[in-house]
């Protein structure tokens, strides 16, 4: 009898640990993530849909795709289905090119997904950006280890002041990481390398590292570009976009809440997370020398 007792004892000291556990360190939960952004006076394209992954393992963006979903873009209330492609640029597009992306007009999605899911957004354009004033210089000296260069070789733009635009948003993209010598007036073959600057040359793996391209918040329609966008010799794209508030809230999300996680106020996406924004934008070349060795 004693017997049988300690083992009921056991049994329930067992039982008792056992619910007091703590959680598991990762209780993973699927969510639908909706990524899009309509550029005004560009075809509709691009617009990806895939499914969340759990923290502790590698993100696959093959697996993650959702290719087979339902996708309607309604336009004033007229409804547009839209397809899927793979490639370079996957994601969901309307195949005739020549209906672009109007300003001032109101764009709602609706997503049905094969396990029974629905994700709605809707994005109101905004006005189309003012054309360049003073566009980027097709050279510019990165200023390092130099008293040659006068002050006029910063790379300053400036556009035409948009109605109803406060903010934008500046993109530079690195066109090219690997080739430097090609693009001189007489071509080489040296290749090219980062710039040199605090965050560039820290020993790094990041994503702000690796990635080629660099956003910056301007509150007027006139800057000197931060040097420290362009993380690399050679050409470069400069962007400068008018958005909507939901492209914004993506923005301050992504760069200035220092969270990797969806902020609820910050989401333009029902039944997911994610962005569904749209923004007019313009963009010019610029090349970026070396001054020194």
């Amino acid at each position: 009898m004693k017997n049988i007792k300690l083992l009921l004892i056991i049994f329930v000291s067992i039982v008792f640990i056992n619910s007091c556990e703590d959680a598991p360190p990762v209780d993973y939960v699927n969510y639908k993530y909706l990524e899009a952004f309509l550029i005004i006076d560009q075809p509709i394209e691009n617009i990806m849909l895939m499914n969340s992954q759990p923290v502790n393992s590698p993100f696959e963006k093959e697996k993650a795709l959702i290719k087979d979903a339902d996708v309607k873009l309604l336009i004033n209330g007229i409804s547009h289905n839209l397809i899927y492609r793979d490639g370079d640029n996957p994601g969901y597009y309307y195949p005739d090119t020549d209906l672009k992306i109007q300003p001032n007009t109101e764009y709602d999605i609706i997503i049905n997904t094969k396990d029974g899911g629905l994700i709605t957004a809707k994005t109101i354009t905004p006005n189309r950006i003012g054309g360049w004033v003073k566009p980027p210089k097709p050279i510019a000296h990165y200023p390092q280890d130099t008293l040659k260069l006068p002050r006029v070789d910063s790379l300053e733009i400036e556009w035409e002041a948009t109605q109803g635009a406060s903010l934008y948003l500046i993109r530079t993209i690195a066109m090219d990481t690997l080739n430097y010598g090609r693009y001189l007036e007489t071509p080489t073959e040296e290749p090219n390398r980062r710039t040199y600057s605090l965050l560039t040359n820290f020993e790094n793996t990041g994503v702000l590292y690796k990635n080629k391209s660099s956003w910056n918040l301007i509150a007027n329609n006139k800057t000197p570009t931060v040097w420290l966008a362009f993380k690399w010799f050679g050409p470069y794209e400069v962007e400068v976009y008018n958005p909507d508030p939901n492209m914004m809230n993506w923005f301050v999300n992504l760069f200035f809440t220092g969270s990797s996680e969806n902020i609820d106020l910050l989401n333009s996406v029902n039944g997911g997370i994610g962005v569904f924004g749209s923004a007019s934008k313009i963009d010019g070349q610029t090349f970026i020398m070396k001054n020194q060795p």
